[in-house]
C-alpha cells in the first residue's frame, strides 16, 4: 500500500533537430510537464515516481496552464494523503476527479506505476509482466517539399532507420506518391507508415491506395485517412482498401476501440498513452485490439524518454504491439535527463534500475 505524501512539477522546453509538421500542426520546441509524486509505505518508506504530461491543442486539447491547472488545483488536494494499493486503484481515483484533460492524469498514472514498480524492486517492463529489452523504433518524416524529404531521409537512414513513418497531406495525392516513390527508389528495404493526421477523403485515400498498390510501395499501413467523426465511412474503406487501414485519433479509449473494431473491421489501432490518459486504459485497450485479433502499434507524441520509457515497458509487456513508432526522444537537440531510457542507434534500450531508472538529482536538473 502507498499513501500519497506530494506531488511536484517542473516545465521544461528544449528545441527540436528539426521542425516536426504534421497536417494538424507545427512544432519547433518539445515542451512539457515533468512531475515526481512521492509516497509512502505501509512500512514507512518513501519511494518516489516521475511521470510526464505534454500539450497537444489538435489531438487531446491540452496545453500547458491546463496540465498545470488540473495536476495542481484538481489532483493533488484530492490524492494526497489518500492510501492506494495498486497504480490502477490510482488511475480509478483520477478518472473519477476529471474527464478528458488525458495528458495532466497520464502523468501522474505514470508516476504511480514508477513507483509501485520501485517497491517492487522491478523494471517497469517487469513489473508490468514484461522483459526490459531493447525496442526498435521507426522514424518520422514530416511533411516537406520533396526535397527537403530526401534530405531528412538520408540523414535518417544513415543512422539506421528500416522504417519511416511518413507525413502526407499537405500535398496533391500525386505528388505525395511521387514523393514516396523518389524514397523507395533511393533507399531499398525501407519500409512505409502513411499518417494522414486525418487530412483525407475517403476518394483522397481510395486514390492513394491504388496509386501505392500499382506503384509496387512497401507501405505496411495508412494511419488514420478520416477526419475524427467519419468512422461511419471506414468499413466500406477498409473493405476496398488494398493496404491496411490504421486508427489514431478515433481512439483514446477501449469503449472506442471497441465500437470502431466491431462496426468498421479495421484491425490495427494506434495507442499512445497521452491519449489513454492513463496506462491502466491503455492496457485495456490492447486487451480490445488482442480479443479481435488485431495488432497495435505503440506510439507516442512529442515526449522525452521519461514518458516514452513507459511505452517502452507497454511494448516489452504486450505481444498486441506489431509496430513502435517511439522516435521523439531521437529528435530533441538534448536529453532531458541524463539516466533512464537510453538510445543506441535505432534501438531505445530501457534502464535495469527499478522503475524507469530517474533519479531524483534529474528531476532537479530539469
Amino acid at each position: 500500500m502507498i499513501t500519497v505524501s506530494d506531488i511536484k512539477l517542473k516545465k521544461y522546453a528544449v528545441k527540436l533537430k528539426r521542425p516536426f509538421v504534421t497536417s494538424l500542426h507545427r512544432q519547433d520546441n518539445a515542451e512539457g510537464i515533468v512531475i515526481a509524486m512521492s509516497g509512502q509505505t505501509n512500512t514507512g518508506a518513501f519511494f518516489t515516481g516521475y511521470g510526464e504530461a505534454v500539450p497537444s491543442l489538435k489531438v487531446t486539447g491540452d496545453t500547458l496552464p491546463s496540465i498545470v491547472a488540473v495536476i495542481k488545483e484538481i489532483i493533488t488536494p484530492a490524492i494526497v494523503n489518500q492510501s492506494f494499493h495498486t497504480p490502477a486503484e490510482i488511475d480509478e481515483f483520477v478518472q473519477d476527479l476529471i474527464v478528458f484533460n488525458s495528458a495532466a492524469r497520464l502523468a501522474v498514472s505514470e508516476a504511480a506505476y514508477d513507483i509501485f514498480a520501485r517497491v517492487a524492486n522491478l523494471p517497469i517492463a517487469e513489473y508490468l509482466g514484461g522483459t526490459s529489452q531493447s525496442v526498435v523504433t521507426d522514424y518520422t518524416l514530416s511533411i516537406s517539399a520533396k526535397d527537403r524529404m530526401i534530405q531528412d531521409a538520408d540523414d535518417i537512414v544513415k543512422q539506421g532507420f528500416s522504417a519511416l513513418k511518413i507525413k502526407v497531406g499537405g500535398d496533391t495525392i500525386v505528388s505525395e506518391i511521387d514523393k514516396i516513390e523518389q524514397l523507395n527508389r533511393r533507399f531499398k528495404n525501407l519500409q512505409f507508415r502513411i499518417d494522414a493526421n486525418q487530412a483525407w477523403t475517403v476518394a483522397q485515400t481510395m486514390q492513394f491506395i491504388e496509386m501505392a498498390f500499382t506503384s509496387q510501395l512497401p507501405i505496411d499501413f495508412i494511419e488514420q485517412p478520416l477526419k475524427v467523426g467519419f468512422e461511419y465511412r471506414l468499413k466500406s474503406l477498409v473493405v476496398k482498401s488494398k493496404i491496411p487501414i490504421m486508427l489514431d485519433e478515433s481512439v483514446f479509449n477501449h469503449h472506442q476501440a471497441f465500437q470502431y473494431m466491431h462496426e468498421t473491421d479495421v484491425r490495427l489501432i494506434n495507442v499512445k498513452l497521452e491519449k489513454a490518459g492513463s496506462i491502466t486504459e491503455a492496457q485495456k485497450i490492447l486487451k480490445i485490439v488482442n480479443d479481435f485479433r488485431g495488432q497495435a502499434m505503440i506510439g507516442c507524441m512529442i515526449e522525452s524518454k521519461i514518458g516514452i520509457a513507459f511505452a517502452v515497458a507497454l511494448a516489452n509487456a504486450n505481444k498486441t504491439i506489431k509496430y513502435v513508432d517511439l522516435d521523439a526522444p531521437f529528435m530533441f537537440a538534448r536529453d532531458l535527463v541524463v539516466d533512464g531510457l537510453r538510445f543506441n542507434q535505432t534501438q531505445l534500450v530501457p534502464s535495469n534500475q527499478s522503475g524507469i531508472g530517474i533519479a531524483q538529482r534529474s528531476f532537479d536538473d530539469i
